[in-house]
């Protein structure tokens, strides 16, 4: 496992399942449409806080969290919030979205749909990047094509699933971030 993902998944999650019990209380999404001239951008915000003994508490989501795309048009993953942390703009199946604080904060465990999204990665990532999951077509249109990005960075890929489809997306890393792409 590279050594990314394997320190994600060994040393985080204690961190995390606290920051779950801070979190559930925050909406987990927002609505809107993220624009820019050539294309749809999904920006990451918020920030994470720790105070020995007393909170932890993590304010992470994509902005907006509901977008709609027209199939061909590109969509942009930005690293807005103020964490070092990675993201990933990774597609799954509505019935893999986690949907409780277990869901969430297990969610890189073996045989997870995180686990799934990291086992993608030809190697450790350098940067921002784009993987096309095998099976799928070429831009992102199915299950596990990830956009990943790193502090300071974007990656644009177009939307190219057809007309009608709802894709839905998490950060494979904090997988309360979620959201749904209606293409049209």
């Amino acid at each position: 496992m590279h050594v990314i993902f394997a320190a994600l998944r060994t040393f985080a999650r204690p961190m995390l399942v606290l920051a779950a019990a801070t979190a559930v209380t925050l909406v987990f999404s927002t609505t809107g449409t993220g624009t820019a001239s050539n294309g749809r951008i999904v920006r990451t915000q918020g920030d994470e806080q720790f105070v020995p003994n007393a909170k932890i508490a993590a304010t992470l989501k994509f902005t907006p969290g509901h977008i709609t795309i027209t199939s061909g048009e590109n969509l942009t993953l930005e690293h807005s919030d103020k964490t070092e942390d990675p993201h990933t703009l990774s597609i799954v199946n509505a019935s893999e979205v986690p949907s409780t604080v277990d869901d969430v904060f297990n969610c890189g465990a073996p045989g997870t749909i995180c686990d799934e999204i990291f086992s993608q990665f030809p190697g450790e990532p350098s940067g921002a990047t784009f993987v096309n999951a095998a099976g799928t077509g070429s831009g992102i249109d199915g299950r596990l094509d990830t956009l990943f990005v790193v502090p300071g960075t974007s990656i644009t890929e177009p939307v190219t699933a057809p007309s009608g489809t709802t894709l839905y997306f998490i950060c494979a890393i904090h997988a309360w971030m979620q959201g749904t792409i209606d293409v049209k």
